[in-house]
């Protein structure tokens, strides 16, 4: 009975200690002093959120991290938004993209609220408008055909572009952004751009006294008008979605993380250098070597093969022995010098794999010595120590 009550209070604190370690370091902003965290680092290499006061006609919030002053490289981006039953004083912003340490990033923070229908009417007909100039001078309308100034693709683009641009500083209830226009419309313009005017008195019945070219003209401005409704719909059925307008952007720049220790890792192990043979008739030295790592990913941004996987250069302490019993050297520091890939399979186990560079002197005929410089392959097994730590920018 005791070990089971013993066994139980283990796991209590171990999911005590999960949870934790789950958790969001919040750091508040206050817009009367304009500062996140009160001018503190931002935490570094782990998940944080971003939290302050909100007034009530405020919507929605949006953080974006960026990781230059220019804004063009999105690091992370986190939303806020009231629901119909809350009425908080404040917001809170969960960050699950981890900043990199000794660095800076700028954090812009965007508070929106509702347009009202009349608003959003009249953002509808502003967009439609540029829409449809702009439909109008991407066509040709020659004597007997239709066609576009540019390839679909690149109008359908342009089209978006656009709609992007013009409802920038809006956001969507749904949380649901532009997607672009349809299949829909890029066929309709797949046939604006070949479509035929000679086909017009199919279309149109006119009097004897309107000739041909009234005909033509009004099978063009037909197939013009077809584009501009289809896009009109589809841009009113996204700006149905209950938008909501910047009301106030707030630029925080040469936001500084916390610093975070760069290590160079000591290795110190004992490991084998192939000789010849096989698996049956093996022959190989051994000896003790020294040597450093450095490591090919941080915890925090890689995944785990990365973060305990090294590169380690060092050399070996000892001289050994060929299977001849010539004694094997190395270049510079007269031992063998190794260059490896290790592995942490413990908190301070590393396994190390890689090639040697060893000297072997050879007695020449006249009684003289010369020397040859060979690679051969190596694995071994070290302990793993942290050196210099705390080195920042």
């Amino acid at each position: 009975m005791t070990t089971l009550r013993t066994l139980c209070a283990t796991l209590a604190l171990l999911s005590l200690s999960l949870a934790g370690s789950a958790q969001y370091q919040p750091v508040v902003f206050d817009p009367a002093s304009n500062l996140l965290g009160n001018g503190q680092p931002l935490p570094a290499e782990k998940q944080w959120s971003i939290t302050g006061p909100v007034a009530e006609d405020i919507n929605i919030v949006e953080a974006r991290i960026y990781e230059d002053a220019a804004m063009k490289h999105l690091a992370t981006t986190g939303r806020w938004e009231r629901t119909d039953q809350s009425n908080d004083p404040s917001f809170n912003i969960n960050l699950d993209q981890k900043l990199r340490g000794n660095d800076e990033y700028t954090v812009v923070l965007g508070f929106y609220g509702p347009i009202g229908r009349e608003a959003s009417d009249t953002l509808a007909s502003r967009l439609s408008a540029y829409l449809g100039a702009y439909v109008d001078q991407s066509v040709d309308v020659s004597s007997n055909r239709t066609r576009l100034t540019k390839p679909v693709g690149q109008v359908m683009d342009e089209l978006n572009i656009i709609v992007r641009r013009g409802a920038d500083n809006y956001r969507s209830r749904l949380n649901i952004p532009f997607t672009g226009f349809s299949q829909l419309v890029e066929d309709k313009l797949e046939r604006l751009n070949d479509t035929r005017l000679s086909d017009a008195k199919y279309m149109f019945k006119k009097k004897e006294d309107e000739g041909q070219r009234s005909q033509r003209i009004d099978m063009a401005q037909h197939e013009i008008a077809s584009v501009k409704a289809m896009l009109d719909a589809e841009l009113h059925s996204y700006l149905d979605r209950e938008m909501m307008v910047l009301r106030n952007r707030t630029v925080l720049t040469d936001q500084a993380t916390e610093n975070t220790p760069n290590t160079v890792s000591i290795n110190v192990g004992y490991g084998g250098i192939y000789n010849s043979g096989d698996a049956n008739d093996l022959s190989y030295g051994q000896a003790p070597y020294v040597g450093i790592s450095f490591p090919l990913g941080r915890r925090a941004f890689s995944s785990r093969f990365w973060s305990n996987s090294s590169i380690s250069v060092g050399a070996f302490l000892e001289n050994t022995e060929d299977d001849d019993g010539t004694m094997l050297t190395g270049p510079l520091i007269n031992r063998p010098i190794y260059l490896g890939y290790g592995y942490r399979v413990f908190r301070m186990v590393r396994l190390n794999a890689g090639g040697t560079l060893v000297q072997k002197d050879m007695l020449n005929a006249d009684g003289g010595t010369s020397s040859k410089l060979d690679v051969r392959p190596f694995l071994g097994v070290s302990i793993e120590i942290n050196l210099w730590l705390g080195l920042g920018k």
